[in-house]
């Protein structure tokens, strides 16, 4: 019996053995090839580190999106100016909160002055109507423009209200 298994462990190594020679990766490198890999010619560092900042450059391109749409919203709900405020302390946070905090209160005072000017009737009443109408186009262009100052990572204000300051 234990010759048998003497039989079988010779077999299973030799299969092996034929296994290794018929697959050229597992072969011992011939003599012009280094036996090693090179060295790397980044100053000594590992590719390890290197593959680490790929997912910290992607890590921050995913923060940098979240922060992007977390400025958007401040323009698109004005309501929600106050998320920059809670989630970053930076002066780029603050500029956002305080551009869409004036954009509500810009929308809000001004429909509320319109709406009610607006109940008047006859031909006063639609003038406001209208003009009510179009300063929420207006509101509506300013938020656009904030929103594509946030995607294309612009500084500047936005016109005619970018100047006023409530949040310092």
């Amino acid at each position: 019996m234990e010759e048998e298994k003497k039989k079988n462990a010779r077999k299973k190594s030799s299969a092996r053995a034929g296994e290794e020679k018929e697959n050229p990766a597992a072969e011992a490198p011939e003599d012009n090839e280094p036996a090693h890999e090179p060295a790397p010619q980044d100053g000594g560092k590992s590719e390890e580190p290197a593959e680490k900042n790929d997912d910290d450059l992607k890590i921050n391109k995913d923060d940098e999106s979240t922060r992007k749409i977390i400025f958007a919203l401040c323009y698109i709900f004005g309501i929600l100016f106050f998320l920059p405020l809670i989630l970053y302390k930076d002066a780029e946070a603050r500029r956002h909160a305080n551009e869409g905090l004036v954009l509500l209160l810009f929308a809000v005072v001004g429909n509320l002055i319109f709406g009610c000017l607006s109940v008047i009737g006859g031909v006063v009443g639609t003038v406001f109507a209208v003009l009510s109408a179009v300063y929420s186009v207006l509101l509506l262009l300013l938020g656009i423009i904030g929103i594509v100052f946030v995607a294309t990572d612009r500084q500047d204000d936005l016109p005619l209200l970018g100047r006023i300051k409530i949040i310092k």
